[in-house]
Formats: structure tokens, sequence, C-alpha cells
């Protein structure tokens, strides 16, 4: 069967560049966002070679719901693609402890997410449909999990944490597997956050997803990249 892609959080911006990129590459591409934009019925429509299906990534349940979905339009999925992210800003500036507990608990869901996704994923990576296609599970990371603590971005840090230890854990556990798990951080050159040229980055994401995607062995499930697309030490 086709190669197919599960993008979760699939925006207009990282997702919508890689989907295209893989697209363009023979896949199916299942997007999932909490509202899709092109359709009435989740799980009743695909345009352009895309189908759409709602997903909250802060649920489990919507997790588990979305694969079961995807599994049945399309197949399984051999390319996941985890680009949720919640960032909500404190009601009290610099004051991490002002955020009400309960946007807390969903922000720190959506890290949990990588743990629903990837145990949803990893039986369609096992079976049979996909044994010649590159099996891969790539989450949008960023610095937040490496750099002293920002008190700011408190709701967006502790799920990159979660996500990143998660994905540390799969790459060390599925190596032989031939399972690919990557945390992948858009930096400036330096090896810094880049806010600045992250606006620009959508095509150099989707070109390094790709090459992930693509690699023969698992490298450094910390994958830190520059506009360019290269890899950082």
């Amino acid at each position: 069967m086709s190669p197919v892609a599960f993008i979760i959080g699939a925006g207009p911006h990282i997702g919508a560049a890689v989907g295209t990129l893989l697209k363009q590459n023979g896949y199916r591409i299942a997007l999932g966002s909490r509202n899709p934009s092109k359709i009435s019925n989740e799980t009743e429509a695909e345009e352009g070679g895309f189908y759409h299906v709602k997903v909250d990534a802060s649920s489990s349940e919507s997790i588990q719901a979305a694969f079961r979905t995807v599994n049945k339009e399309l197949g399984p999925p051999n390319v996941v693609i985890y680009n949720a992210a919640s960032f909500l800003p404190l009601p009290t500036p610099e004051d991490p402890l002002s955020l009400p507990l309960e946007s807390f608990e969903s922000s720190t869901a959506v890290g949990l997410g990588v743990f629903a996704a990837a145990q949803q994923a990893i039986p369609g990576f096992r079976s049979g449909v996909h044994k010649h296609s590159p099996k891969a599970f790539i989450v949008t990371g960023n610095l937040l999990p490496f750099v002293s603590a920002l008190p700011a971005y408190t709701s967006l840090d502790v799920q990159k944490v979660v996500a990143a230890r998660l994905v540390e854990t799969f790459a060390a556990a599925y190596k032989d597997d031939d399972i690919r798990f990557y945390f992948a951080s858009f930096v400036s050159p330096s090896g810094e956050i880049s806010l600045e040229d992250f606006p620009k980055s959508a095509e150099t994401h989707a070109q390094v997803y790709w090459e992930l995607i693509n690699s023969e062995i698992q490298g450094n499930w910390d994958h830190r990249f520059t506009l360019d697309g290269k890899k950082l030490p």
C-alpha cells in the first residue's frame, strides 16, 4: 500500500509544508487538528490528497479515536509527525503560579499526548503493512527542555520537557526495531532559540523531517537544525 503519514497539529506553517512534501513523494496524508477548516464531517472528507481528521492533542481519548479513523480510512501510518503545541501566557507576567491549574494540566497533557500517539502508532509500525517503508515518529521540539527555566514559557516548557524525555526513551527502546524517534528543534546558527527566523522555517522543517524519515539508522534523538537545514553537532 502507499505510505501514510499522520500529522498531529497540522497547521498552516510546519504541518502544511511537511504534508505537501510528503504528498509530493507519494504519501497519503492525514491532517489532524482541533478544528479542520475544510470539512464539516471529520471522518468523511479527503481533498487534494489530504484527509482531514479532528484531534485534540490534550486528550488521549481523542488521539486514540483519530488513529482509529486514520487506520480505517487510509491504513496505519508509517510516519507520525507530532506538531501539536500549546502556549498559554501567564496572567501575571513572570509568575508561573498565576497560571490556572486547569490550564497547566491541559498544557501538560499535550506533552503526554506523545505517549498516547506513539502507543497508537507502534502496532502499525510493527505490522507487515509497511514492511519496506520507513517508520518514523517525529516531535516538533524546541530548546526549552535544555536551557535554564524561563518562567514566562511555563506552559510550553513543561509539555516539551515531557515530550523530549519520552522521545529519548522511545529512541533507545525501539532502535533495534528499525523505528526512528526524533525530537527535532529549529535553532539559530549558534545553537540558540531562534524566534526571529522561525516564521521562515516551514520548508526547512519539511526537508529536515524528510531526511530524518529516510535515515537508514537512528541518529541522535535530539536533532537540532538551522534555517539552511544543517544539523548542529
